[in-house]
């Protein structure tokens, strides 16, 4: 209701300075209040800026087409292509402000009617409703919306972070066998996780350092449970480390495990701290054991020494969030990003389906010259931008057409049967206080709630209110069914081209995750030898980082959709990381080792079959021969006596489960 108040107020305020559309400050407001504070500003910023960029782009295409509707279509069509395509490749409201360049450019396009001069004080009249309508919704809610919870994302980390390390603590007991671990349920518990940080950044820069910590965090914790997955598969008993530092390891890390399932209270930070930094001192002690006894140090206990430092590194950003201050420590603005998964196929997609759509209803538009096109072309090119990042676009078009419909009706009412008794402009404004209510009742209840923020929308974009009201009734309806016709084709739209359901983006995700592997062999073949893998290490972590944060996203949508083959999710994460980690070491090996033998010079020839028999897996076909071939050449390469122990060890294991477990992932996909 407060918000459904400062939409009005919005309204009023830019009727008051004399906006020739102070109906869309009303719509303004409802689009950048949240709930939260720095969600609010942080969508109110966004919504400016993307109107910024939409207005002057549609200004210099209309100086440019003078009044030619062929350039206007075909400009508008790419633009929205190229929105549509950079929104779904950005995260939280990053994506919003692109999509809001696009139809802001479709607003002013479509809408403006006169003279090639006339469009600077309209695109002026755009930006200063768009300023009306954030500020005056920020200045309301500001006062009344919370700030975020904090201590709510901390915890759910922290517990996700103490089911790894528990996770990890059976392998390091001296003489026991590693005991299964419920893999699955602590990736489910880590994706849950992933996802809340994809919004916790917004609006603030402790969150966002709070935020590129936890990446890490969840970066270095699928690290770890990689090596506990392969350390699952040797099925014998490993001493991770001498007996004395593995037990004093244990138990520093039961006493973390402890702390961090406490609640992140300011009571409880220094213990938490001073349990990490005993875990930390325990593992580098263990580490110092394995190294005096002229070992070499485990991958597993590296993997949790990274995590314990990154959860080090992490506390400070947290308790500075809890505390909410504001000034980041020293190692915090050193703290290098992650490269996260951006859906390169899911914005090609919406690239295509946003320009060709328009581009053809644009067409119409030029040929028929008729407005009533033009006003169906705004409303489509909201639904096609908004939302096409959604989970399930098509089915999202039947809430926002039913809450379209609404608003229309409320429209139509407000038209036909209170705005005849108006005697002024003022008086207009005032009977839309009514009106303006219902749009926020509609949010109170659960049928309705889906679709209440289209029914304002829809609503005040056919408000205007202007005095005298020249219109009739047969054309207020003809509008109203030019704006609900935009989710209708929408909906038709998002069925026929690239249709997209979680069922469908999971599956695209699991293509692009399997994809890599042929494309990282044919990137070896292509480089030859010796050429250099660039980057080196750090291009390691990089693409590490990039895998783990994959894996998570599509963890969540197999528990979302109840995905048959979720429970292997674990087992093609590790089997995708052993088998690139394998073409990486193989293509060191070649670029190392110098042909000096007939032995060396056949290991050579079946280390680059081996690459092009990857290279060539994964095709469409799915040919079972294929993943025979395969699976011999690496075989034989793994018998080759050129080969270095640990390599020709790992070339097995490629060939024996590495190979199968992605094959069966493969197998469940469409």
């Amino acid at each position: 209701m407060r918000t459904a108040l400062a939409a009005f107020a919005a309204l009023l305020l830019a009727y008051a300075l004399g906006l020739e559309h102070p109906h869309w400050a009303a719509m303004s407001a409802w689009a950048c209040s949240q709930p939260m504070r720095e969600h609010l500003l942080s969508r109110g910023i966004y919504r400016f800026a993307g109107s910024v960029v939409g207005v002057a782009f549609a200004v210099g295409l209309v100086l440019l087409a003078q009044e030619s509707i062929w350039v206007l279509a075909l400009g508008l069509a790419a633009w929205s292509a190229l929105c549509a395509f950079l929104g779904n490749l950005q995260r939280g409201y990053m994506a919003y402000g692109c999509m809001l360049a696009g139809y802001s450019a479709a607003m002013v396009i479509l809408l403006h009617v006169g003279p090639v001069a006339a469009i600077w004080p309209f695109a002026w009249d755009r930006l200063l409703t768009v300023v009306t309508g954030v500020l005056t919704a920020v200045c309301i809610s500001w006062c009344f919306a919370p700030r975020r919870r904090t201590a709510v994302l901390i915890a759910q980390s922290r517990h996700a972070l103490a089911g790894v390390l528990q996770a990890a603590i059976a392998p390091l007991r001296p003489h026991a066998a590693p005991a299964p671990a419920p893999m699955a349920a602590l990736l489910s518990r880590l994706a849950e996780v992933e996802e809340l940080l994809e919004l916790y950044p917004e609006g603030s820069r402790t969150a966002r350092h709070t935020s590129r910590a936890m990446h890490w965090q969840q970066h270095r914790a699928l690290d770890l449970v990689y090596h506990l997955g392969l350390l699952q598969r040797v099925e014998m008993a490993v001493d991770l480390a001498p007996e004395g530092p593995a037990e004093q390891l244990v138990q520093a890390l039961e006493s973390l495990v402890q702390a961090l399932q406490a609640a992140p209270e300011s009571q409880q930070a220094q213990a938490l701290r001073q349990c990490l930094q005993q875990a930390i001192a325990a593992c580098e002690a263990a580490v110092a054991a394995v190294q005096a006894a002229g070992q070499a140090v485990p991958e597993v206990l590296h993997a949790l020494y990274l995590l314990l430092q990154a959860m080090h590194s992490g506390w400070e950003a947290e308790q500075r969030d809890l505390q909410g201050r504001h000034r980041p420590v020293a190692h915090e603005r050193r703290m290098a990003p992650l490269p996260l998964h951006r859906d390169w196929v899911g914005a090609r997609q919406a690239a295509v389906r946003a320009g060709g759509t328009l581009l053809l209803l644009g067409m119409v538009w030029a040929l028929t010259e008729w407005r009533l096109v033009a006003f169906g072309m705004l409303g489509l090119s909201v639904m096609l931008l908004v939302f096409s990042g959604f989970e399930s676009p098509h089915r999202t078009m039947a809430f926002v057409l039913r809450g379209q419909l609404i608003g229309a009706a409320l429209a139509l009412l407000c038209q036909t049967l209170v705005w005849p008794w108006a005697q002024s402009g003022w008086q207009m404004v005032w009977m839309l206080l009514p009106f303006a209510l219902l749009g926020g009742l509609v949010f109170a209840h659960q049928r309705t709630a889906a679709g209440a923020m289209d029914t304002n929308m829809a609503m005040f974009i056919l408000l205007a209110p202007v005095f005298p009201q020249t219109a009739g009734w047969a054309q207020h309806l003809s509008m109203a069914l030019a704006v609900v016709s935009g989710p209708a084709l929408a909906w038709l739209v998002y069925r026929g081209v690239y249709p997209t359901n979680a069922q469908r983006r999971l599956h695209t995700l699991a293509r692009m995750m399997l994809a890599e592997v042929p494309a990282l062999a044919r990137r070896l073949l292509e480089e030859g030898r010796p050429a250099l893998w660039p980057g080196g290490s750090a291009a390691a972590v990089l693409w590490q980082a990039q895998l783990h944060h994959r894996l998570l996203r599509l963890v969540r949508w197999a528990d979302k959709t109840q995905w048959p083959a979720r429970g292997k999710l674990h087992d093609l994460g590790v089997s995708l990381r052993a088998m690139q980690t394998a073409l990486l070491q193989l293509q060191q090996w070649r670029r190392d080792t110098i042909l000096a033998t007939p032995a060396l010079r056949r290991t050579e020839r079946l280390a680059a079959q081996v690459l092009q028999r990857t290279a060539a897996w994964g095709g469409v076909a799915r040919d079972p021969r294929q993943q025979a071939k395969l699976q011999a050449a690496w075989r034989a390469l793994s018998a080759q006596p050129g080969l270095l122990p640990a390599l020709a060890a790992q070339a097995l294991q490629v060939a024996q489960q590495d190979i199968p477990a992605l094959e069966a992932v493969r197998q469940q996909l469409p």
